[in-house]
């Protein structure tokens, strides 16, 4: 994650896509969430919150209808919603994307 951070943040002025994450169905609410992700914050986000924006998927129907069955898993999704693609991690994503170093 926190390279998708860095990642994200490289590239705010980008506009050829946004990153959105989605939480499983364990938390119901955003107080659960930070609560659920206050120890990564600390540990491995250099306790920074996450840039992109934090979806709750109550029940589970986003991370089924996309095929989702482990997390983290990254994938690529056009603007009218289908799925393009899965990555497996920050530098595939790049390579998706069109983006070099």
């Amino acid at each position: 994650m926190p390279d998708l951070i860095d990642f994200y943040e490289e590239h705010a002025d980008d506009d050829r896509f946004e990153i959105l994450a989605f939480h499983d169905s364990s938390a119901k609410s955003f107080e659960e969430l930070d609560e659920k992700t206050a120890s990564a914050k600390a540990t491995h986000w250099d306790g920074r919150d996450l840039p992109f924006p934090v979806l709750l998927d109550d029940d589970g129907a986003t991370i089924k209808q996309f095929g989702i069955n482990a997390f983290p898993t990254m994938i690529l999704v056009d603007p009218d919603g289908k799925l393009v693609g899965k990555t497996r991690g920050v530098d595939d994503l790049k390579a998706k994307l069109g983006i070099s170093d």
